[in-house]
């Protein structure tokens, strides 16, 4: 009997650190697609549904509800999409190459990289060239096509649910 109290402790610690391992690299993923840009690209994706939406189906009394859902809902839908884009490179990199990537991204150099490309100066670009003769930046490279089928299918899949819900709402 004291022996299976001692397994079920023992099985309790090992499933709650494993648990808190994922939600620790989950977080770390999270940190890095806004680093990236991913979440900003997906909340303009957002704002252009509900522009389009905004010509097509005006707010009426009738569809009020279904607005004020639509307006209030980008946060969770963007979490949502960073979440499958989270299982994503979950799948494909270690811990080590996510903090391999956020630090880069966390520079200068990939700052002015996403903000304007033509401006980054000699040095910002020897670091990035660094970057992706690295052993991640080699990693990502031959990944960039499984990578880029598997966001497109999760980002198609979002846009799909995303529009379907605000016809839904909006009709």
């Amino acid at each position: 009997m004291k022996q299976l109290g001692i397994a079920l402790v023992l099985i309790f610690f090992v499933s709650t650190n494993s648990f808190a391992q994922k939600g620790k690299e989950q977080s770390l993923i999270a940190t890095y697609l806004k680093s990236n840009g991913s979440a900003v690209q997906y909340e303009y994706a957002y704002d252009q549904l509900l522009t389009m939406l905004k010509q097509k189906h005006p707010k009426t009394d009738a569809n009020a509800d279904g607005w004020k859902y639509l307006n209030e809902n980008k946060a969770k839908a963007v979490a949502d999409i960073m979440v499958d884009l989270g299982k994503v490179y979950e799948k494909h990199f270690t811990t080590e190459d996510i903090n391999e990537m956020l630090g880069f991204y966390r520079g200068d150099a990939a700052k002015q990289m996403l903000k304007d490309r033509s401006q980054m100066t000699e040095e910002q670009k020897q670091e990035l060239n660094a970057y992706y003769n690295s052993e991640v930046g080699k990693k990502i490279i031959s990944k960039q096509q499984v990578l880029g089928k598997e966001i497109g299918t999760a980002s198609e899949a979002w846009s799909r649910d995303l529009y379907e819900t605000a016809m839904t709402l909006l009709k």
